[in-house]
């Protein structure tokens, strides 16, 4: 239930940015329209009427790229320190006697190599972003 209720509180609060945003320009526009009507020069625009806010993409390549490096490092580390054993994570809960389940995974030697997933997809949003710069 808190899932769902944060879910539509951050769609509202996206949902009252677009509102705003574009009521902002529509009060731009007609600014402009009575200026044209009165015969008298439109105002310039504004540097920042005439660049779109949007999300740089540049930026969020980059933080993309070391969150998904970051996440592949850390897993291979895990699962390195904890490969041969078994992992164990409660399942449930028996009504009766009050003890708890316990799922349990056995972490085989060589599973590590599976972080290099993340690791990959992490350099090449890095690549990515480093191509873009140079092209900027």
């Amino acid at each position: 239930m808190l899932v769902l209720a944060s879910i539509i509180v951050l769609l509202v609060a996206y949902l009252f940015q677009l509102w705003a945003r574009h009521h902002r320009r529509l009060m731009i526009h007609r600014e402009r329209l009575a200026a044209l009507e009165k015969g008298v020069e439109p105002p310039p625009f504004v540097e920042q009427e005439l660049e779109r806010s949007s999300w740089n993409v540049q930026r969020l390549i980059l933080l993309a790229g070391l969150c998904w490096l970051s996440v592949g490092i850390s897993l291979f580390g895990a699962i390195t320190e904890l490969s041969g054993q078994t992992l164990r994570i409660p399942w449930g809960i028996e009504n009766s006697t009050g003890q708890t389940f316990f799922l349990e995974i056995p972490l085989r030697p060589g599973m590590q190599w599976l972080a290099f997933a993340p690791i990959g997809i992490g350099l090449s949003h890095l690549i990515v972003y480093l191509v873009g710069r140079r092209k900027e």
